[in-house]
């Protein structure tokens, strides 16, 4: 039986914030289940480097990542073997696949989260992704690399069936399956005393309803919407639109001014966990109006909290993740989006949807995720 999981990490300068909370949530969780665990990363060593000039930052990474790291790796395996050490190795983001080639496969499983960027730059046009010359390179070799594993688990069914719609390996021998992301057990709904405090530097906040939206910048999060429903919405609610994540582009920035909606929005720039459950907690809505997920963490986090959820009418958001506890609407129409927030004015309706969306939030338990992995691992 295995008795120590070492989980390859990703590569801090790249600032993959929400593969860092999956990474850690892993670690909790197999620890919680008495495995002993490491997590090793690509040290950052070339890409100090890049203070000499922007443009080769992104290259000098490849060295640590591509080069470096793979030698640490084949070291750490070998080190094991020798030992006869009983290890298992879980590559938590799958954009790293291309370890998969310096560790055992029988011993080593990869968490998929999206293949969005690799469908992309196969050329096809519903992922809301561009691609460069360059990044279709390396989606090919993650792709690749990705479709060697014996083991994987996909974040959602939804991942999974478009995984293998693109697996270049599919007559291997394969144990693929989904296994949901897991909802941290911090997602609980605050007082509003906790929230008061936790939100006390936004001034703006202070006696006011708010929309929220936790997210990127990326097209494919289709913050456009938001800033358009909020026009929408002018006559019919006085409230404040929180985008909570990155800082606005200067396509979006330069909507909001030609709306003359500057004052119903607020920027709320890399957030800190406590902070984006206080704004789940207060919000009349989370709204996620995404084009393309590979599961859609805000949603369940949402639910949690006791915020109701709007979000697009796509899989894996509709159904498979939000369940019968989320409204839908079509993301190319921020009416619909606003019909969809309004009818949250009837107290009974709302109450309905907020209870609908605890039930649903722990269909993602974190017990049994981790429980999952485990079987996985020991197959």
């Amino acid at each position: 039986m295995i008795s120590k999981i070492i989980l390859i990490g990703n590569y801090k300068p790249d600032k993959q914030f929400s593969m860092y909370i999956f990474e850690v949530l892993m670690a909790e969780g197999y620890a919680k289940s008495k495995f002993k665990v490491d997590v090793i990363r690509p040290n950052e060593i070339f890409g100090k480097l890049g203070f000499i000039s922007s443009s080769l930052f992104k290259w000098l990474g490849y060295i640590d990542k591509f080069l470096l790291f793979p030698v640490k790796l084949l070291c750490i395996r070998s080190l094991n073997f020798v030992l006869s050490r009983k290890v298992a190795y879980h590559i938590c983001d799958h954009s790293n696949a291309f370890y998969l080639h310096f560790l055992p496969k029988s011993k080593t499983i990869i968490t998929c989260h999206d293949v969005l960027a690799i469908r992309a730059g196969l050329g096809f046009t519903d992922t809301y992704c561009s691609a460069t010359k360059s990044g279709r390179v390396l989606q090919k070799i993650i792709l690749n690399a990705l479709s060697g594993a014996k083991k994987m688990a996909a974040v959602s069914k939804f991942t999974l069936n478009q995984l293998k719609g693109i697996d270049t390996k599919s007559d291997k021998i394969k144990n693929w399956i989904y296994i949901h992301n897991a909802l941290s057990e911090k997602f609980i709904p605050l007082l509003k005393d906790q929230i008061r405090a936790e939100l006390s530097k936004y001034q703006q906040l202070i006696d006011k309803t708010i929309i929220l939206h936790v997210g990127s910048d990326l097209e494919r999060k289709n913050r456009k919407l938001l800033i358009n429903m909020i026009y929408e919405l002018q006559n019919n609610w006085d409230g404040i639109l929180v985008l909570a994540g990155e800082a606005l582009n200067e396509d979006l920035l330069e909507l909001i001014q030609t709306l003359k909606v500057s004052d119903r929005v607020l920027q709320i720039n890399n957030p800190t966990n406590i902070e984006i459950i206080a704004l789940y907690s207060m919000c009349e809505a989370m709204i996620f109006p995404s084009y393309s997920e590979g599961f859609g963490w805000p949603i369940i986090e949402a639910q949690a909290c006791g915020a109701p959820v709007i979000t697009s009418n796509k899989a894996p958001m509709m159904n498979e993740v939000g369940g019968n506890a989320a409204l839908y609407a079509d993301p190319d129409d921020a009416h619909s989006f606003a019909n969809q927030f309004l009818k949250l004015k009837d107290k009974k309706f709302r109450n309905e949807i907020v209870r609908l969306g605890f039930e649903n939030a722990k269909r993602f338990d974190f017990d049994n995720t981790i429980q999952q992995y485990i079987e996985l691992i020991n197959k």
